[in-house]
């Protein structure tokens, strides 16, 4: 600004502007007023909603980690003491244990992407 002279004078105008466009009084009718502040409230009551409902997903998912990983290990140690009261090989135990583990994830994902294919085939959208 200081070297360029056209800067300067460009920058000036600016201000000239903003000072001639913040002298100009606008007046907004009271029931635009009134919707606007009612939308505004709307919309952060909406904010504050989505947030404390993050947060109640977040602490949900927790929840279920741990409780996945305390019944896993649970599940584990039964699967084992089972193998070894049927004597069976610890390759077998675990097999049976990874498909007992894997197999509903497996079939409820199955069943949700059948029943999604079903309603995008029958009714040309999709809808979840």
């Amino acid at each position: 600004m200081e070297t360029c002279g056209s800067c300067r004078t460009f920058a000036e105008n600016a201000r000239e502007a903003v000072r001639a466009l913040r002298a100009i009084s606008i007046a907004a009718e009271r029931s635009l007023v009134s919707t606007t502040q009612m939308r505004v409230r709307r919309r952060a009551l909406e904010l504050q909603r989505q947030s404390e409902r993050r947060w109640l997903v977040s602490v949900s998912c927790i929840a279920v980690t741990l409780c996945a990983l305390l019944s896993a290990a649970a599940l584990w140690r039964g699967f084992e003491w089972l193998g070894a009261r049927a004597q069976l090989a610890p390759l077998i135990w675990q097999v049976g244990f990874f498909v007992f583990c894997v197999t509903p994830a497996l079939v409820a994902g199955v069943l949700l992407l059948a029943r999604d294919t079903h309603l995008a085939d029958h009714t040309g959208s999709y809808e979840g």
